[in-house]
């Protein structure tokens, strides 16, 4: 098996045979199977899967028991993969299928694990404003991440070894660049339309992108040990200048020399507590990720 691959879907029964011809049509030549992930639809999805298997051979469909989100939905996707490389992709033509074809050149070039292609959609503005929020912070933590797409051709070795290791934390592209820094880009044409709208409402969004920021990234940990130790430092060193203002301009006031050091110390010392402990809490929230993203309800392969 050459090629994988995963798609999941959400209430759009009425595109996917259009969605699988197409993908016939593309992959013609190629050794493959499509993967398609029922994400806890409530329209006649299920039902539509099971019409199409019985049509086409390549076609693996799973259901899962509620909605989990679309990328637990390709994690589990990913779970069933058996090619030599993964691609995923979205159910709603905002990429055209025949679009493949570029990943699988521009992989062949670059030799890298992870290739996305990229292209740039039209959103609405607090959609367009969460994701620059989002990649302005992934930026600090690695020169890859936040430029990636759903739309990705992934070494099958890398896809297995991810699924290998449960997390609790569902983010694909943020799981991928734990594993390695071999990553190319290659542009692909954008559609110009979708044939579903964004199933992702304001709240959604504002969430797991506090989440991408708090629990798929160190960073605020790191800079907490920064604050700590840099607002440590400016106490000790004003308390050196206190205790010189007492000992050469001797400062008259009684006690205001003791009560000043004694509050400079004790504050330092418990904000530099608090970056250590951060340190900590970072090494632990890289061990915490056993909570199952999904759970699958009906497997037909």
């Amino acid at each position: 098996m050459n090629y994988s691959i995963v798609i999941p879907t959400f209430n759009n029964a009425k595109q996917l045979e259009a969605l699988v011809l197409s993908l016939e049509d593309s992959m013609n030549g190629f050794s493959f199977e499509l993967i398609i992930v029922d994400d806890g639809c409530s329209d006649s999805t299920w039902e539509v899967l099971m019409e199409l298997k019985k049509r086409f051979n390549f076609l693996k469909i799973i259901r899962l028991a509620k909605n989990f989100g679309q990328h637990a939905a390709t994690i589990c996707g990913f779970s069933h993969a058996k090619g030599d490389f993964v691609i995923t992709m979205d159910d709603d033509f905002e990429v055209q299928s025949k679009e493949i074809h570029t990943l699988i050149l521009a992989q062949a070039n670059s030799k890298a694990l992870l290739t996305y292609g990229v292209f740039k959609s039209h959103e609405n503005w607090q959609v367009a404003l969460l994701k620059a929020m989002y990649r302005g912070i992934s930026k600090l933590n690695g020169k890859h991440k936040g430029k990636g797409s759903s739309f990705r051709l992934i070494d099958g070795n890398l896809v297995r070894k991810m699924v290998s290791q449960q997390h609790n934390f569902a983010f694909v592209d943020e799981l991928l660049l734990w594993y390695t820094d071999s990553v190319s880009f290659a542009p692909v044409l954008y559609s110009g339309k979708s044939t579903t709208k964004s199933r992702y409402k304001l709240p959604v969004l504002v969430k797991t992108t506090l989440r991408l920021m708090l629990f798929a990234s160190d960073l605020p940990l790191k800079f907490v040990s920064f604050l700590g130790l840099s607002l440590s430092t400016i106490n000790f060193l004003y308390a050196c200048f206190i205790l010189y203002k007492r000992i050469v301009h001797k400062i008259e006031v009684e006690g205001y020399t003791s009560l000043i050091l004694s509050i400079l110390f004790s504050s330092g010392v418990l904000i530099f507590s608090l970056g250590i402990l951060a340190q900590y809490l970072r090494q632990m929230l890289l061990k915490m990720n056993q909570k199952p993203l999904y759970y699958e309800s009906e497997v037909v392969c």
